[in-house]
């Protein structure tokens, strides 16, 4: 899950709201289990406190502890050899407005040969990614 899915799923107001609700719906409904880096955490936990509230980046991350808790969320701490790699991404691609947070992302998927991403971020797709809604 990238942090377009967490950011979108808690902003009721967010134009992307209702796309993300029903496909985060449907995946868990289809027995998904889903996986984010402490990498996507930090953004959405920003995002959030920014652009909604304080309490709501705070409901946000005991929700998540309590996802991983219930075994619905696996959370993939970022290794030194990922941060590595993202930063190889991150030179290579110039042409791209690619964030080092994506980067991070395209190199723990790469590591764990995943293919599916629960993002509406073009740049996922861009990297050869199937990009959920």
């Amino acid at each position: 899950m990238d942090t377009w899915a967490w950011y979108a799923l808690a902003d009721t107001t967010d134009a992307d709201h209702e796309a993300a609700r029903l496909t985060n719906e449907r995946l868990l409904a289809d027995g998904h289990t889903f996986l984010t880096t402490n990498f996507v955490l930090d953004e959405a936990v920003t995002l959030i406190r920014y652009h909604i509230h304080h309490a709501a980046a705070v409901r946000f991350w005991h929700t998540l502890q309590q996802l991983v808790d219930g075994h619905l969320l696996k959370l993939v701490r970022v290794s030194d050899h990922q941060e590595s790699a993202a930063w190889s991404i991150f030179e290579q691609y110039d042409d791209q407005r690619f964030s080092y947070t994506d980067c991070t992302s395209f190199a723990v998927m790469s590591d764990l040969k995943l293919t599916h991403v629960f993002t509406g971020d073009r740049h996922f797709a861009i990297m050869g990614y199937v990009v959920t809604p």
